[in-house]
């Protein structure tokens, strides 16, 4: 009995370990847009089968190039206090292990995805080279405008989501690609004006460290101002059809505009985690009104 309950608390301290390093609740929402590019895409007329290979394509590059991420900046994520308790800075597990996971994980979800279509392999190829090689390893220590191109990244579940379904890029399928993108870059300048002390400790070059909080306020409004252009442009694509994105999706974004631009006088901490956490649950909201338009087809 002992022995089954040790095995179970391995077990346990396990996933533990493979949660915190593939960062599962980040990992769960771009699974989450990926999901909703396809069902988007084929108006919830989804073949199971393409969705369960879709899925966990989608989970096992995520999570490999979310493990690589991490073991490439777990000398940082030592550094930082919010960070710091992270499996790799903590000992949990060790660097070239995690490495070593999340490689097998990676390969793995190439290899389902090239099994769905080229271009779904294609997307799944481009966030792993956009998020280690331009972002993690060429800009991340170097340059503010890293999380730009890291946004990139972020947007191509989606993108593949999308082409899981169509089988080829097209004008939608790169829309919703800018919007995650678009998103995540306001929603990391956020994060980093709540968390500046962190920032500035571990040396990263963020917007609102380099260039100060307003430019990082500033640098929020342009992003959503474009996403709220890509709404509209959505509801052009659709032959005028997604109402319940444009109207609900725009007086999202404007109410996210207006409290962003009282902040351009001064924004506290507190201030900054209620956009954060608002700017959290965004996505989802207009990726969700978005299916609806497909499917009611209005």
């Amino acid at each position: 009995m002992r022995s089954y309950q040790n095995i179970l608390q391995r077990s346990y301290s396990a996933l533990e370990i493979l949660m915190d390093l593939f960062k599962i609740r980040q990992s769960i929402l771009l699974i989450f847009t990926g999901i909703m590019g396809y069902l988007i895409a084929s108006g919830a007329r989804a073949d199971p089968l393409v969705l369960g290979y879709l899925v966990l394509s989608l989970a096992l590059t995520i999570f490999g190039t979310t493990g690589v991420n991490m073991a490439l900046d777990s000398d940082i994520d030592g550094v930082m206090s919010r960070t710091r308790r992270r499996a790799i800075p903590r000992g949990a597990i060790s660097r070239r292990r995690a490495l070593a996971v999340s490689q097998v994980l990676l390969v793995a979800g190439l290899w389902v995805a090239i099994m769905i279509n080229f271009w779904v392999f294609i997307a799944g190829l481009l966030g792993f080279l956009i998020d280690i090689l331009i972002y993690t390893i060429l800009t991340k220590r170097r340059t503010w405008t890293s999380v730009i191109y890291g946004g990139f990244a972020g947007g191509m579940p989606a993108f593949g989501g999308y082409m899981a379904y169509i089988g080829h890029p097209n004008p939608e399928s790169l829309v919703l690609l800018l919007i995650v993108a678009l998103w995540s870059n306001a929603h990391i300048w956020y994060i980093v004006i709540y968390n500046r002390e962190d920032y500035e400790k571990a040396g990263i070059p963020m917007l609102p460290i380099v260039k100060g909080v307003r430019a990082g306020v500033m640098g929020s409004i342009m992003h959503t101002i474009l996403m709220l252009a890509l709404v509209a442009i959505y509801f052009i694509l659709t032959g005028y059809r997604a109402w319940i994105t444009l109207i609900v999706g725009s007086a999202l974004s404007i109410r996210l505009l207006t409290i962003m631009w009282s902040h351009l006088k001064g924004v506290s901490k507190r201030d900054a985690y209620k956009i954060f956490k608002v700017l959290s649950p965004y996505l989802a909201i207009i990726f969700i009104l978005m299916l609806i338009d497909r499917i009611l087809g209005i």
